[in-house]
């Protein structure tokens, strides 16, 4: 299929491609001017001027301008490379709509097919002359082959009367064009996009099967706009076409058995057809029309019914069949088993533009002082065809204070034609469905599926799904990666749908959305016992929240991006039934009134960056489970803070805050602290009995992470020590010298991440279950805590996955390695616990980290994705081989071993890739080498493990033990020392001696 569409406008009914000297002043201008007598415009090549290697793009130019191409396949016609090349233009335009009619005029259709007899010579000298174009000659071969697979015309000479033979080709090529084009749009801006796409699904030059597509897409989007094009553009190619047209309208006026006559007439040729019901329609349909090759457009489809009684089945129509319909239900689709659909998309801002220039001008070039104004309304029609158009045309003449004025009008009131033509859809709704609607268009737009779904889930009860999935199907709105998406002039119709429920008297609608609404309900708020939502998001001249204690029943009240907001009433605090309250981005607030909203399940102060105080909680707020506050300069959290006693997840980024109270520790169900990129705290006591009574109370958090927060050693006083149920602790990136003795009482603490703290120094105490130590980066290590973290009784433990800075093997280890491996061979039982070190230099940024392979017996055992970072220095990872993921959690107790004996080897395995860029000269020589591995097992059945290859021993019965096998591997080490340091002390004095003779 071609990528491009041709020119939408035909200019030409008739492209004659022949070749000269064969039937120029013969069959091919005989043909021409009995055309031309029939009044059916023709281009052809009079000239008989020599021609070059390639078409020309004039000539290019009127192929891809007209409706039809005949070819004139004559005796000496792929002699010429010219006429070859026109032929391939041609088939290309084909695809693109295109009716190709081939006349064999005095050749056999099977000697162009299989290129035999003059069409077969011809080849053969192209072949020599263009041997350094294969593409080409594979071009030319392919085009021969498909125009002779098409249905056309051939004449031999005695088979009939050359005149009454073009008379037959005129009167086929007459009756084609006779089906007048539709008219399709004053100005069809942006359509040669998409009808390529709707053309690649309708696949036309495809005989053999019939297709059904569905182009689907809200209202005023120009679906049948793009439907008349694509019928103009391939109707020829039809035995019969039908366009119906406004199908819903149509069949609420007059019933399914008006449109099937209408249809019945239109194929057929034939007038008062009279059906007793649909039923007999579809049979007739059925019937009649399964043998031929029809064109059939469904134009505005709303109901299953009108489907099953005009195209039930793709057999009901001839092979080579297509059938378009056009929808606002994508649902329709779906149940009528349409699987090749297509998505009518909004304009761009360029085509928009350009649209309602054309409409508003009748022109390009407009006066520059139009401009601005111009941009606004395609602002506000969001690329909808129907809306440029309407605005437009209704805007011709005017000025541009009248274009201003109706901008602003438009913006609180759409025009009437769009709103009759937007809301079709919203009428075809169930009355929850509609309240649905409403609710996103007043309140939710742009807010996450689940958020919407849970906070209407108690006016709809379980039914929120499906009310979502109508509403998508009904093209009124999108869900695009978990968010609510609507159209920006849906969401106008919709609020104006709620406006006219009571256009006079705002009080007595159940949503408002214009700000002088709002303020004169608000001034009479006596009205106002029923309202729920009230939103004032972005009202760049909102300074102040009024009083709304009036408002009993308000469960959401919003006042998002407000950007001259400075004050908020107090009684926003005593809302009972608020559950949503959020004024984020208030960035000139700079304090909040007291709360006290039993109800309250959201709070958001998030990007209030003038505010000083966090607001006081002045009684118990259960319903609170997680408040994530970021770009909040406050400077402390009050004491009243544990107030909010559900709260099980805090969570502070970019905050100032200076001062934590210590009973933080005490709220109930506080589990997960977050804090990054805050200023340093200190932790305050609310009064002198407090540190005591909270030297009683733990907090029962399990995770406290407090990230690049510029920390010192007073953080670990009084109150963290509070937190003695954490289970995982991140203080990476601050600045403490010590971990502090009290460590070791953090009997719950599994996880410890100290990463970048490049002043921590010294490790006074670990916490007795410790299973992972990040210590990365941390430059200032003492030896004394990296002999602490290389305890053997620490890691004997199992379970551990340590990084910190170093280099040092420990002795208790029993093998080491200058190499990417490690290796060891087992007998009977795999080791139940052992220990791995690698220490390992940091690399560039070619190779970010190290992988590690298990190969048993050669072969390899999956992991699951386990990487190792490498760092900007040396640094020493330990683990435990069987805390890593593998793939199968019962690997090492399924595994049937091969052999008496098994080795094992543990490879790095993205550093040997790092290695082979070394030798090539590729990376840095020194940054590269892996100093050592390690390997150390639990002394348990010692004579069932070896480090040296039990094969290469006459028997393995014969094998050494283990102790003996280090014994062994010492005196090895001291001989080859001795060896080593005799050669030095040789070569050295040597050299000596020679120096000074």
């Amino acid at each position: 299929m071609a990528a491009k569409t041709r020119s939408l406008a035909s200019i030409y009914d008739v492209f004659l491609s022949f070749r000269g000297l064969d039937t120029r002043h013969g069959f091919t201008g005989n043909l021409y001017k009995a055309l031309d007598d029939r009044g059916i415009y023709t281009s052809i090549d009079d000239q008989e001027l020599p021609r070059g290697d390639e078409i020309t793009p004039a000539l290019s130019k009127a192929i891809q301008e007209s409706r039809i191409a005949i070819t004139v396949l004559s005796q000496n016609y792929a002699s010429s490379s010219f006429c070859l090349d026109e032929l391939v233009t041609i088939l290309h335009c084909k695809s693109e709509g295109l009716l190709v009619i081939p006349v064999f005029y005095k050749v056999d259709p099977s000697d162009v097919r299989h290129q035999k007899g003059s069409y077969g010579e011809a080849m053969a000298k192209h072949q020599k002359r263009f041997k350094a174009k294969k593409e080409k000659l594979q071009k030319w071969r392919m085009a021969l082959k498909q125009v002779a697979d098409l249905s056309g015309y051939h004449f031999e000479d005695g088979d009939a009367y050359e005149y009454k033979f073009i008379g037959s080709i005129v009167e086929e090529v007459s009756r084609k064009i006779s089906r007048a084009s539709l008219h399709v749009a004053d100005y069809p801006v942006g359509l040669e996009s998409q009808v390529t796409e709707v053309m690649k699904l309708l696949d036309v030059g495809s005989d053999d099967l019939v297709h059904i597509i569905g182009i689907h897409g809200m209202g005023g989007l120009g679906k049948t706009t793009l439907a008349l094009e694509v019928y103009n553009l391939i109707a020829l190619h039809f035995d019969e076409s039908c366009f119906l047209q406004n199908v819903r309208e149509e069949s609420n006026k007059h019933g399914l058995k008006h449109l099937q006559s209408i249809l019945l007439s239109k194929l057929l040729g034939e007038k008062d057809i009279t059906l007793t019901s649909w039923q007999e329609g579809a049979s007739t349909i059925q019937h009649r029309l399964q043998r031929k090759k029809v064109l059939l457009i469904l134009d505005d489809v709303n109901k299953r019914e009108q489907l099953k009684a005009i195209v039930g089945r793709p057999d009901w129509f001839g092979p080579g069949s297509r059938v378009i319909i056009t929808t606002r239900d994508k649902h329709l689709l779906k149940c009528h088993e349409v699987e090749r659909t297509y998505e009518v998309k909004v304009l761009n801002h360029n085509a928009a533009l350009q649209l309602l220039t054309w409409n508003a001008f009748k022109r390009e070039k407009i006066d520059p002082s139009y401009e601005d104004v111009l941009n606004r309304v395609v602002t506000y029609a969001s690329g909808l065809p129907l809306a440029l158009e309407i605005i437009g045309s209704n805007m011709f003449g005017k000025s541009v204070a009248g274009w201003e004025s109706a901008v602003e009008h438009y913006k609180r009131i759409p025009n009437d034609e769009i709103l009759e033509i937007l809301k079709v859809s919203f009428d075809a709704l169930g009355e929850e469905q509609k309240n649905v609607f409403l609710d996103i268009a007043f309140c939710l737009k742009g807010c996450k599926l689940t958020e919407v779904e849970h906070m209407l889930c108690s006016l709809y009860d379980n039914c929120m799904k499906h009310h979502i999935d109508v509403l998508v199907d009904k093209s009124l709105i999108k869900v695009k990666h978990g968010i609510v998406e609507m159209h920006d002039l849906i969401q106008v119709v919709g609020r104006e749908i709620e406006r006219q429920r009571s256009p006079e008297e705002p009080g007595k609608r159940k949503r408002l959305w214009l700000p002088k609404d709002i303020i004169h309900v608000l001034k009479d708020n006596t009205k106002l016992g029923h309202l729920t939502v009230l939103k004032f998001d972005r009202c760049k001249f909102l300074t102040q929240i009024p009083d709304v204690s009036d408002l009993p029943n308000l469960r959401e009240l919003s006042f998002e991006d407000c950007e001259s907001l400075v004050a908020v009433d107090d009684s926003i605090g005593f809302l009972k039934k608020l559950k949503k309250l959020s004024a984020y981005g208030c960035r000139k607030l700079t304090s909040f009134p007291p709360l006290n909203l039993t109800s309250l399940e959201t709070l958001q102060l998030s990007s209030c960056s003038s505010l000083e105080y966090f607001p006081e909680i002045l009684g118990e707020m259960e319903n609170i489970r997680e408040l994530r506050l970021t770009g909040l300069y406050i400077k402390e959290l009050p004491f009243s803070f544990q107030n909010l006693t559900g709260l099980r997840l805090l969570a502070l980024s970019g905050c100032g805050i200076v001062q934590l109270p210590c009973s933080l520790a005490m709220m109930p169900e506080l589990s997960s602290f977050y804090t990054d990129y805050c200023n340093r705290w200190q932790w305050i006591e609310l009064e002198e009995g407090e540190e005591k009574l909270g030297s009683i109370i733990s907090s029962k958090a399990q995770l406290f992470c407090a990230t690049n927060c510029n920390l010192c050693d007073d953080f670990f006083l009084a109150g963290f020590k509070r937190f003695a149920h954490v289970g995982y602790l991140n203080l990476s990136g601050n600045n403490f010298t010590i971990l502090p003795e009290f460590f070791k009482e953090l009997q719950f603490l599994r996880t410890l991440d100290v990463s970048d703290c490049e002043h921590l120094q010294e490790i006074r105490g670990l916490p007795p279950i410790l299973e992972y130590f990040d210590a990365r980066n941390c430059v200032s290590f003492t030896s004394s805590s990296t002999s602490m973290l290389l305890n053997q009784e620490l890691h004997e433990a199992g379970g551990t996955q340590f990084v910190f800075p170093g280099t040092r093997i420990p002795e208790w280890f029993d093998q080491q390695s200058s190499g990417p491996s490690s290796s060891f061979w087992f007998r009977n039982k795999f080791p139940a616990k052992l220990v791995f070190l690698l220490i390992a230099p940091v690399s560039g940024a070619s190779y970010p980290f190290l992988e590690p392979k298990l190969f048993i017996n050669g072969k390899v055992l999956p992991f699951k994705n386990e990487v190792i970072d490498m760092l900007k220095l040396d640094h020493t990872y330990i683990f435990d081989l069987q805390e890593l993921p593998f793939k199968n959690d019962n690997l090492f107790e399924e595994v049937a071993w091969e052999k008496e004996w098994n080795h094992v080897e543990v490879r790095y395995q993205s550093v040997l890739e790092y290695e082979n860029e070394k030798r090539k000269g590729v990376l840095d020589l020194e940054s590269s080498l892996i100093k050592a591995t390690g390997i150390h097992i639990f002394k348990e059945g010692v004579s069932d493990i070896r480090f040296d290859d039990p094969y290469l021993s006459s028997s393995a019965s014969e094998s050494p033990s283990f102790l003996q096998t280090i014994a062994l591997g010492t005196r090895k080490f001291s001989i080859a020392f001795f060896l080593f340091f005799s050669c030095f002390l040789f070569y050295y004095f040597g050299f000596s001696c020679q120096k000074f003779t």
